[in-house]
């Protein structure tokens, strides 16, 4: 499965892979930035989902970046508000 966090991994990267799928604002619960250092050279970011499923998504995905704008109270937004398409609603 993409995009899964490794349970209880201390001194490690969390992440062994992410996902750049668009994940739906509303299913989400909270997000988690991890800088990279000497834990992992790799930046991380997990979303927990309202269902409680932790996800792993791309840092680099540009709907990732939107949202960590918008998380810090930043001005790029999504000009015009859309619906959440089923495929984007909730991770497999």
């Amino acid at each position: 499965m993409d995009g899964i966090p490794i349970p209880g991994a201390q001194g490690r990267c969390q992440c062994i892979q992410t996902s750049s799928d668009v994940i739906c604002p509303k299913f989400i619960q909270s997000l988690k930035y991890i800088p990279r250092g000497s834990h992992c050279e790799n930046t991380e970011i997990i979303v927990t989902l309202k269902n409680k499923k932790k996800v792993c998504v791309d840092p680099d995905a540009k709907w990732v970046e939107v949202l960590i704008t918008a998380k810090k109270g930043g001005k790029h937004h999504i000009s015009k508000p859309r619906r959440c398409k089923l495929r984007e609603s909730l991770p497999s």
